[in-house]
């Protein structure tokens, strides 16, 4: 099989590799163009990109993807099928320009959790199982009939990165079967129930702000599902904080939402329904730390509360 992939972060890359390691030929890499980033904002390729050169391979970095240019370059590759993981909407007239259309591996069990971050969505609404669905791309975004899932279960300490990273062997395999059945000239599809979409949108960084009025379980899953980005984080006597790593552990303390407690080296929160135990924190111009290391460095364990 003769294909383009589509795609832009480390995730993406991960499967460009598999294919890269298979029977198939992959003919090009479409990426975003490189954008700054950093404190210096220095221009930086995205990861598919470094991997495509690394192996050779041709990349494409449109800025408009409804160009009758970039129409023509793909058009001019003859690819079977296209690969999209992570990367954008397709326009119509692109999903036409090669023999089989283009299949899109997406980190849910569709329809659940359909757009740009269903990971992040599914760790922070408290769902026990994630997955991966390889499905036909149509105009819609994730709406097309399905050729593969995989189930992934979600345990208490997953983040999104964590997460990300366990969908990648499945996802793989998943993909494969997927490209052998199209293939094969028989493959089935599954249509999607749409009328049980849920929307997954892009995560925004005021929605790493922690309102201990919730559950110390809510608060938990928000800081598993925003790690690495936007992350959690609260105002901590004045300063910004940001709260990587917590539990939920089986502690009775009563203590109003926000008061931090201290039991040895351990930090403990109040919250609307239970208590939050912090594991490691990082605090504004400082580097992640354990909250035993944290500890150690205050003058004053008296008054502490975030907000």
């Amino acid at each position: 099989m003769k294909i383009v992939f589509m795609g832009t972060p480390a995730f993406a890359a991960g499967f460009l590799n598999s294919l890269l390691n298979s029977k198939h030929e992959v003919l090009a890499v479409v990426t975003q163009p490189d954008r700054p980033a950093g404190r210096g904002r220095t221009l930086t390729p995205p990861p598919v990109k470094v991997l495509a050169q690394e192996k050779g391979l041709p990349v494409i970095q449109p800025e408009d993807l409804k160009s009758p240019e970039f129409d023509a370059e793909l058009r001019a590759l003859n690819a079977d099928l296209f690969v999209v993981v992570a990367y954008s909407i397709l326009p119509k007239n692109i999903l036409g320009a090669s023999r089989l259309g283009a299949i899109n591996v997406h980190g849910s069990l569709l329809p659940k959790y359909r757009g740009a971050a269903p990971v992040q969505r599914a760790i922070a609404a408290g769902d026990k199982e994630s997955g991966v669905t390889i499905f036909l791309l149509d105009e819609k975004m994730d709406h097309g009939p399905v050729l593969e899932r995989r189930v992934i279960p979600i345990d208490h300490q997953d983040t999104s990165a964590t997460l990300l990273d366990k969908m990648l062997e499945p996802g793989c395999e998943a993909l494969h079967a997927a490209i052998e059945a199209l293939e094969s000239g028989n493959p089935e599809f599954l249509p999607q129930s749409h009328d049980q979409a849920t929307p997954a949108p892009k995560l925004k960084k005021e929605e790493g702000k922690l309102d201990f009025s919730k559950s110390a379980l809510e608060l938990h899953n928000r800081i598993r599902a925003f790690s690495p980005w936007p992350g959690g984080y609260a105002t901590l006597n004045g300063k910004n904080a940001y709260i990587r790593k917590t539990d939920t552990p089986n502690v009775n303390y009563n203590l109003e939402a926000g008061e931090v407690k201290f039991d040895g080296n351990r930090m403990f929160v109040g919250t609307a329904d239970g208590i939050l135990e912090v594991l490691n924190i990082q605090l504004e111009g400082k580097r992640e730390m354990p909250v035993a290391d944290f500890v150690r460095g205050l003058h004053t364990k008296e008054g502490l509360r975030f907000c």
